[in-house]
């Protein structure tokens, strides 16, 4: 079939079939022959507008790296999982969507200037000096799977929705009647005295017998079981570890740097400025002339004249170009400019450019000096990479069937160490990375006692391991628990009878006794504390924060009631007295950054349920 094709591609209805074949390749890719439904790759559709399966993957992939530059490799292997991350990923997705449709609908638009001033502002897109760099920012777009067209899509998306969010939450507001509340609670004041019952007391009072430890321990022995424990011994071997035995010497940098030179191919990048005139305004590109004639900065005319807002703060400098960042006029009146030239005008569909070329590199080799660390650096990874394949595969026939891997590790001139004992759950180190932990507990290694296959930590990174010792799962003994047992009863009886106590205490309270006298009948210290705030000092904050949680006194009645602290003691609480706050003793600055508070709640309140609104009324379908 194909032979016939070629016998017949001469024909005029030949060439229309392979020109409607490239147009379909280059419109769509191949899979377009093969495959017509336009769903295949949609993960969801959102009032019709599509979500793609390439959508969905970048933005699990952008995730993947966040967790990872927050948390490293101490993060569970299962979290970086494609299928634990989808869901979140294409929820956050339709929601955005859902907002970008809102915010389209009622004629929010993202001016092309200030999205392209968004872009060269961007710290990430700039030079060491903090000049917008094309180059890096071209480079950055391909390594997340971007366009200049797909990144500029999402960052107008991106500030469409803000601007949706702030035009939402600004516009809520605070009532006079709901500040005057909020200051009334906010700052709200409470009369309060209380004792502590010290469990410490408490606990030395408790005799515990031998029967209630042995009851204890044999209704509760599932609390009591050990974790399964493994010590292996290890080998670990890596590129970079090799790299430290290898020797270069000055003759073999020399040697590799000539050769570098013989097939050195100069491909020069054009550090670009310009000053970009729009609607190729005759008398703005006359002006210029003249005055760039006359000796005026270039820089200088670029913050004046330029339209280029994204470039003009920065003297019209457009960062690096290796021939294919900007337009082909553009590009080629930059190649034929020496350093510190301008350009006569150059027209290109966004206007006329005087372009002047601010400086070039890689049109000439590096030095010998320039380039010889890297050189020695790359000699040493090469000649470890060949041996690191090397050692690979003798460390894997060696380890097979090894009764010990440090004779392994004598024969390969490597080192075997051993981890000691860690539990499934707290390996540290190397021991702490899920692959490893997963080796280290398989039957093949405990239950077979072989050694491990080699486990690829990176791809110039390997681990074989082999068990020295195990200790299984299995309930501690009642001498190894007896004290955890005797500490755990003990709080419990004294929580008892701190609580009996504090209750005696409540009663007689209620009866018409005072905290005063009941205190200094049992010998403790009472504290008192008249108006106080939610952030006095002084006052324990546990009792703080119960005080405040209390219901308001009665006209004769002190509420009462107790609360544990965080130290394990039992305090018993009176409250006396609640005084509101009042507006007219608040600064007129704190007033208003409650009522800016308020707002600013209300707002997010609002958006909330604006977001749920359009999430409830959009047309979704999900795979």
């Amino acid at each position: 079939m194909l032979q016939h094709l070629r016998d017949n591609s001469r024909g005029v209805i030949s060439f229309i079939l392979i020109g409607f074949l490239v147009i379909i390749f280059a419109l769509t890719g191949v899979e377009a022959l093969f495959n017509w439904d336009t769903s295949a790759n949609q993960a969801a559709k959102v009032n019709g507008e599509q979500i793609t399966e390439m959508d969905v993957a970048r933005a699990v992939s952008m995730q993947k790296q966040q967790m990872l530059n927050l948390y490293g490799d101490q993060i569970p292997a299962q979290f970086l999982s494609d299928e634990y991350l989808r869901k979140p990923a294409l929820d956050n997705l339709i929601q955005r969507l859902i907002l970008s449709q809102a915010a389209k609908d009622v004629g929010m638009a993202i001016d092309e200037n200030y999205l392209a001033e968004q872009i060269t502002t961007t710290p990430q897109f700039k030079n060491e000096s903090g000049v917008f760099d094309n180059s890096a920012y071209q480079r950055l777009l391909r390594n997340m799977g971007y366009t200049h067209s797909s990144y500029t899509k999402i960052l107008s998306d991106e500030l469409i929705i803000n601007q949706l969010q702030a035009g939402v939450a600004q516009s809520s507001f605070s009532t006079n009647v709901q500040l005057e509340d909020a200051i009334a609670l906010s700052f709200q004041s409470r009369d309060i005295q209380y004792v502590i019952l010290p469990s410490a007391k408490a606990r030395d009072s408790i005799q515990l017998q031998d029967s209630d430890i042995q009851t204890y321990y044999d209704a509760n022995q599932g609390m009591f079981v050990s974790e399964e424990q493994v010590a292996v011994d290890y080998i670990n071997l890596s590129v970079q570890d090799l790299m430290k035995n290898v020797s270069v010497s000055d003759s073999q940098i020399r040697e590799q740097y000539e050769q570098n030179l013989s097939s050195f191919v100069a491909a020069p990048e054009r550090q670009a400025a310009h000053i970009l005139i729009e609607n190729n305004d005759a008398d703005k590109v006359k002006i210029i002339s003249e005055k760039l004639a006359s000796g005026s900065e270039f820089a200088d005319l670029a913050k004046e004249y330029s339209d280029d807002l994204g470039s003009k703060d920065q003297g019209g400098d457009l960062g690096f170009s290796s021939g294919d960042a900007f337009p082909k006029e553009f590009e080629t009146a930059l190649s034929s400019l020496k350093v510190g030239e301008v350009s006569a005008p150059v027209k290109t569909d966004a206007g006329t450019h005087f372009i002047k070329l601010l400086a070039e590199k890689n049109t000439t080799p590096p030095s010998f000096e320039e380039q010889k660390v890297e050189i020695e650096e790359q000699i040493k990874r090469a000649e470890a990479e060949l041996l690191f394949v090397a050692q690979l595969e003798k460390l894997r026939d060696l380890s097979y069937n090894a009764e010990s891997l440090s004779d392994v590790a004598k024969e390969l001139n490597l080192t075997a160490v051993n981890s000691g004992l860690f539990e499934k759950s707290k390996g540290q180190g190397v021991m702490a990375n899920p692959k490893v932990v997963d080796a280290a507990f398989s039957d093949e290694v405990l239950r077979d006692g072989n050694a491990s296959d080699v486990i690829e930590i990176d791809s110039s990174n390997v681990l074989v391991l082999k068990m020295t010792e195990h200790k299984p799962s299995k309930t501690k003994s009642l001498s190894e628990v007896k004290q955890q047992i005797e500490d755990t009863l003990k709080d419990q009886k004294a929580r008892a009878v701190l609580t009996e106590q504090s209750q005696k205490f409540i009663a007689d309270i209620k009866a018409g006794s005072s905290l005063a006298d009941l205190s200094s009948a049992a010998n403790l210290e009472i504290k008192e504390f008249k108006e106080a705030t939610r952030n006095s000092a002084g006052v324990d904050t546990d009792v703080l924060r119960y005080a405040f949680s209390m219901p308001k006194p009665s006209a004769n009645q002190p509420a009462v009631g107790n609360v544990i602290t965080s130290a394990g003691d039992m305090a018993i609480v009176v409250l006396s007295a609640v005084s509101s706050g009042v507006g007219n003793k608040v600064a007129e600055e704190q007033r208003s950054a409650i009522s800016s508070q308020l707002a600013s709640l209300y707002g997010r309140n609002d958006f909330s349920g604006f977001q749920k609104f359009l999430k409830d009324s959009a047309d979704i379908e999900q795979k």
